[in-house]
């Protein structure tokens, strides 16, 4: 395996877990938007969404451009994903 699909592999798992992170978010948004405390305190649904709007458009990004390095698109000095 070359090191390029090791660094793409864990960008996707990273992705992933962004992306779980932003739903939660969401979903804790609307939840105290509803009236729900949210662990004994108070949230500001906006902030939550920002989060996870910035979670769900960064994260698809920074994969594209790692992506674009793996597979050599980008010269770097990694070794690229070959077929």
């Amino acid at each position: 395996m070359g090191t390029g699909v090791l660094i793409l592999a864990g960008i996707t798992l990273v992705l992933g877990t962004d992306v779980f992170m932003a739903i939660y978010y969401r979903g804790l948004a609307d939840r105290v938007e509803s009236g729900e405390t949210v662990r004994g305190r108070t949230a500001d649904p906006d902030q939550m969404r920002m989060i996870a709007r910035l979670l769900l458009i960064s994260a698809p990004l920074i994969w594209l451009v790692t992506a674009l390095f793996c597979f050599g698109v980008i010269p770097s000095t990694i070794d690229p994903i070959k077929f």
